[in-house]
């Protein structure tokens, strides 16, 4: 494939995210959401990742949790429908969640010194006979957000948002050699899935 000539983009460690970008101090966020009838994402091209973090927010009727993880980045989730017992887990919780990492599709640098945007839009397709119950599921997201840490080597760029994080893993089409921490990008990618939401073991005193 031809390389985009882009500038910034968005990748996730999920729990793992990196340094802080400059937001306003009442950061303006204009969130949309749209549903649409798709096929779902191909989940075998992202990752699929472990941590532990600490429940922030659970949403039942969208299947989200906001997490907290290493950092006190907070990082939301979409939570697939194979995860039954969503319901419960509670604020304050500390889980393991298993989940499919954040896939960039589109990154470049925003000039115009935008207030921090989101737009979704969410897949309702059911997945065919005999597909994974995790194919089901796909949240795509556009995001205007402040580049906060870049791992060329491993192509995960993390981002900051007005309310959270998220690290994406960025494909080899996207040409991430002139980003830097500090830059201001529009984003485009699917949201990370959870297919796994557990209760983590007590630590030992």
């Amino acid at each position: 494939m031809n390389k985009r000539i882009f500038a910034t983009l968005s990748a996730l460690s999920l729990l793992l995210a990196a340094g802080c970008a400059t937001t306003p101090d009442t950061p303006a966020v204009h969130k949309t959401v749209t549903t649409v009838q798709q096929p779902p994402a191909d989940l075998e091209v992202r990752d699929k990742i472990t941590a532990t973090a600490i429940v922030q927010a659970v949403d039942l009727e969208k299947r989200e949790v906001v997490l907290k993880g290493k950092g006190g980045k907070l990082h939301t989730i979409k939570v697939g429908e194979e995860a039954r017992n969503l319901p419960q887990v509670k604020v304050g919780d500390r889980v393991v969640v298993t989940y499919y990492e954040a896939l960039a599709v589109n990154l470049t640098k925003d000039t115009t010194g935008g207030i921090a945007t989101r737009k979704d839009t969410v897949t309702t397709d059911r997945a065919e006979l005999g597909q994974k119950p995790a194919g089901m599921v796909r949240q795509d997201v556009e995001v205007v957000a402040n580049v906060t840490g870049i791992n060329k080597k491993t192509r995960r760029v993390t981002l900051q948002g007005a309310k959270s994080a998220v690290t994406l893993k960025v494909p080899d089409d996207i040409d991430i050699s002139k980003l830097k921490v500090g830059d201001q990008v529009k984003a485009n990618y699917t949201q990370e899935l959870a297919v796994a939401v557990e209760p983590a073991a007590a630590k030992k005193k």
